[in-house]
């Protein structure tokens, strides 16, 4: 399952050196891949895949964070697309 993680690091300069120095050390959960993006240096976007969500790496790297948003992706297929067609048709 892959999942969209948008984590914003809590105040403070001491935070983004404590996060990294954590996340260099521990890393993230056996079979799981990650892609991260950075957007402001406060603002770090990744997409995980992994098929059972580690809630220990969430632990270990929540104190470095204000807040945590966590997004399941789900595979678009025509089916899906028919449906939200459907839907915003009736909207109006």
């Amino acid at each position: 399952m892959k999942y969209v993680v948008i984590s914003k690091l809590a105040p403070g300069v001491e935070n983004s050196r404590k996060a990294l120095e954590v996340f260099v050390k521990a890393g993230l959960a056996a079979g799981t891949e990650a892609t991260w993006a950075g957007t402001d240096g406060k603002t770090f976007i990744n997409v995980v895949e992994t098929d059972s969500p580690d809630m220990t790496v969430s632990a270990t790297y929540a104190p470095f964070f204000e807040s945590v948003t966590v997004i399941p992706v789900v595979a678009v297929d025509g089916a899906w697309m028919e449906a939200i067609q459907a839907a915003q048709a009736n909207w109006g």
